[in-house]
């Protein structure tokens, strides 16, 4: 065999290697499982008095196409839609909103090809509106349309957020950071109004969390945040690639693959709960009927 062919395979190898590594390994195996106390949820659910929510209703703001494998180690390179998107959780009193977008110039920095301005417009009356603001966690495509609203003063105070959140926003250097309210001392879980609680689950960022609903008509629901950025994370016990882990947005890889495995275990011990993914819009656009929320209406108002 020729220098050149030695050269070659062990070229080919390393190659091999690496694109295991930072794209299919789904590791470390030893991850300890984070279990989330539904029951304890469900207890916090009820313990605020008052009308729990009536419906959820979503708005898909920018898209883009990237390897599947990014997001769900070890899937393949085949690709996918992944999107930023914001909820309105439908209540008596005048909405919650979960996570808020970005705006264009933050979109096109992050590499989305497509943004809709309409989607944009209308969760920024979401939050004029809204009772309560609440986020999964403090990156920009989820908390920038927030913090880049007009009249700031108008939103600022209906946020609901933890010190790490307040922390996280902060370090974005948005002007209106310097407006937030102060931050609240948070319970591992803490109910935020009828029938919504707030899980504290550190992992993707220090301060991540999950936001349980649960409805008038007993349907219940879990943001995940991006410790499942896709349904296939939960479903097939797949976490984020170390490519964007390790290099890109720097997480607590182990952290996450225990609230992964405690989602997934959630998820068959309660098959009515739906755990919603918080970049996958064609999982959410194709299971929308059977799990009972809808597109919004990207129409203005009259």
């Amino acid at each position: 065999m020729s220098r050149f062919s030695k050269a070659l395979i062990v070229l080919l190898l390393l190659l091999g290697a690496g694109y295991y590594w930072l794209l299919v390994d789904d590791g470390p195996a030893s991850a300890p499982i984070r279990t989330i106390d539904i029951a304890q949820v469900r207890k916090a659910a009820v313990a605020l008095p008052g009308d729990r929510p009536i419906a959820l209703e979503y708005a898909v703001i920018a898209t883009r196409r990237v390897p599947g494998a990014l997001l769900a180690a070890g899937t393949g390179l085949r690709q996918i839609t992944t999107g930023v998107m914001a909820w309105r959780i439908a209540t008596p009193r005048g909405g919650i909103v979960v996570d808020s977008g970005l705006s264009p110039a933050d979109a096109k920095r992050m590499g989305y090809t497509l943004y809709d301005k309409r989607a944009e417009a209308l969760v920024g009356r979401w939050m004029d509106d809204a009772e309560l603001i609440m986020f999964t966690h403090e990156h920009i495509d989820h908390v920038g349309g927030f913090l880049d609203r007009p009249h700031f003063e108008n939103v600022a105070a209906k946020a609901v957020l933890s010190a790490g959140i307040v922390q996280g926003m902060t370090a974005l250097w948005r002007e209106n950071a310097q407006s937030l309210p102060t931050p609240r001392t948070l319970a591992p879980i803490e109910p935020i109004a009828p029938g919504v609680v707030l899980i504290q689950t550190p992992g993707h960022t220090p301060a991540s969390q999950m936001i349980y609903v649960q409805l008038q008509n007993g349907r219940e629901y879990l943001f995940a945040g991006d410790t499942a950025s896709l349904a296939n994370n939960v479903i097939l016990k797949r976490p984020r690639a170390r490519l964007l882990t390790d290099w890109v947005v720097k997480e607590d890889r182990v952290a996450t693959l225990g609230w992964i495995e405690g989602l997934n275990a959630l998820r068959s011990k309660n098959e009515k709960i739906v755990i919603i993914p918080s970049h996958d819009p064609e999982w959410i656009a194709a299971t929308a009927q059977r799990d009972g929320f809808t597109a919004a209406s990207t129409q203005p108002g009259p």
